[in-house]
């Protein structure tokens, strides 16, 4: 990457320099103030201000999963009688543990993992809580084979908290190879890779009951597998306040409150309906921590104006050729460097994909993909193994798309690989079904209440491409910037979406930039206000720069 593609522009070639931040002086008082010190010859730069700092040497690595290898698992009947003795301390008899063909060798009390009647891999630990699995070995369920054509299945966090499951009776109980995962992290899509192996089982289940611990990891791994799964079948359980999992509830109230802790799990809330169980952890959080803002999109310039939340619906206007798909994709790209997003994009305007793909692999390499300075083969192949673990296409195997098509892919995506960001690009090349007696008006109202709805219950960021009618003219015949309410169909675009978004190419004798005309902003406190920012359009690579006033080099071409 460049100083120009992080928005920092020098006038020297070599050696130390110090110019304007991009972060922050367009907000200071002194915006001439040079608070940007960078290292030319290293390639790294220091804001005295606002403290950015950052290096052209940050290479990104492309992931690489390793050949899955079968460990070898020995089972011996019998364990040493201080093993039983540990297992019963916690409430699990002699008789489950050796109908589990639970291990033990010098020290490490091994947990198998079967699946399909084989050992595919082995978790092991010791009395003091110190873990590990067998290397290179395939991640699936513990307990993979016991959820098979079952109509409900009981997902646990750990091995234990399964096998207390089991001592009460239950068969149907699996549980996460890897434990939880942080709160308010991002976690990858390899991190629920075990969730490929057994997409087909819990697809097909009528109720999956999430007993996952009490605490934040916990939470956050129940409220990241019921988004995949799906909230619609999934149930939750409540444990007393002095325990964190099955185990300490079995261990401290016995058998009878195990099961009837499962006897009462409860459902996500119920479309239309919120009960006050239901947002209660969720209204305490907010009560003491506020809510954070708003993600960046990546270009300083734009935060004050718009930020991108989950669980939302922005629409994106403009008339053609003003950079609309251009700015979505570099929105992406961002998404994906910045936060390691997962997004899943029907563009049908970019079809075939290897030309969108080229595309995307300049504005994410900041390299041109034609020309005589066009990126090497092996920048590209690089780049795609990266946007292979984020990027997923989608429609592209079919003659006919419709958002109900988009929205079912998207959930299984979301399934696999836990999607983040979902892009409909354009509006007008997705097959819309009216229903009897239905106008437009009617149903963009109620296509967009759908996406709505999808945007909150999976938790994903949703942006729709949308043409505005035909536009006049204004002054000098320039083009209007049109809004929302110009989009053909309805003014339900701007009622029911969250933000509302225009992008328009401005260029006279004195200036030459993409306006973000940020026309509507639901959440104000978190996400921006209504306004304009201004961004610079790179030709060769596609990407959008930071506007600098005083940079006069037009790099439209």
């Amino acid at each position: 990457m460049t100083f120009e593609e992080h928005g920092i522009f020098l006038r020297d070639s070599s050696g130390q320099s110090k110019v304007q931040c991009p972060k922050c002086s367009h907000r200071r008082t002194k915006t001439s103030d040079p608070c940007l010190s960078v290292n030319i010859d290293e390639g790294v730069w220091h804001c005295h201000h606002c403290g950015w700092k950052g290096s052209l040497k940050k290479k990104f690595k492309p992931l690489t999963i390793p050949e899955t290898e079968k460990p070898i698992f020995e089972h011996k009947d019998g364990l040493p009688k201080k093993i039983y003795k540990w297992f019963e301390d916690r409430g699990i008899c002699k008789t489950v543990v050796d109908a589990e063909k639970i291990g033990y060798s010098n020290r490490w009390i091994q947990f198998p993992f079967y699946k399909d009647g084989e050992v595919v891999n082995i978790k092991s630990r010791t009395a003091d809580k110190k873990f590990r699995q067998s290397k290179n070995a395939e991640k699936c369920f513990y307990r993979f084979d016991y959820m098979k054509g079952m109509e409900t299945i009981i997902i646990t966090e750990g091995e234990m908290d399964a096998l207390s499951l089991v001592q009460v009776g239950f068969t149907n109980v699996i549980s996460v190879p890897d434990g939880a995962t942080a709160p308010n992290s991002n976690p990858s899509d390899r991190k629920f890779s075990y969730l490929l192996s057994a997409e087909e089982h819990l697809m097909n289940a009528k109720t999956v009951i999430l007993c996952t611990d009490s605490d934040g990891a916990g939470n956050h791994l129940r409220d990241e597998l019921s988004r995949r799964i799906g909230r619609e079948k999934c149930f939750r359980v409540n444990y007393p306040d002095d325990c964190k999992d099955m185990n300490d509830v079995l261990i401290k109230y016995g058998e009878d409150k195990v099961t009837d802790i499962v006897s009462n799990a409860y459902p996500y809330p119920i479309d239309g309906v919120v009960m006050v169980q239901d947002v209660e952890d969720d209204a305490i959080d907010l009560l003491l921590k506020p809510e954070q803002m708003g993600l960046s999109t990546g270009w300083s310039g734009l935060d004050d104006v718009y930020r991108v939340s989950k669980s939302e619906v922005t629409v994106v206007t403009g008339i053609p050729n003003m950079g609309k798909s251009e700015w979505i994709d570099a929105l992406m790209i961002n998404m994906v460097q910045d936060y390691s997003w997962n997004f899943g994009i029907f563009s049908a305007e970019n079809f075939p994909v290897k030309h969108h793909l080229l595309k995307l692999v300049g504005k994410f390499t900041g390299k041109p993909f034609w020309g005589e300075e066009r990126m090497g083969e092996n920048t590209a192949r690089t780049a795609m193994q990266l946007l292979n673990d984020h990027i997923k296409f989608i429609g592209t195997q079919e003659d006919t798309v419709t958002v109900e098509s988009i929205l079912e892919q998207s959930r299984l995506l979301n399934y696999r690989y836990g999607l983040n960001g979902l892009i409909i690009d354009p509006w007008n090349t997705v097959e819309h079904k009216f229903r009897d007696g239905e106008n437009e008006t009617n149903y963009v109202s109620r296509i967009l209440a759908k996406l709505n709805t999808f945007a909150k219950v999976n938790e994903m960021h949703i942006w729709v491409v949308a043409h505005p009618r035909k536009m006049e003219n204004g002054v000098d015949r320039k083009p209007l910037v049109p809004t929302p309410y110009d989009i053909s169909g309805s003014a339900n675009w701007f009622n029911k979406c969250d933000n509302a978004i225009t992008i328009h190419r401005h260029r006279n004798e004195e200036q030459d930039y993409v306006g973000v005309h940020v026309n509507k902003i639901r959440f104000q406190h978190k996400n921006g206000k209504p306004g304009t920012a201004k961004l610079r359009y790179n030709l060769k690579n596609g990407k959008y720069n930071e506007y600098i006033e005083e940079f006069k080099e037009n790099l439209f071409g």
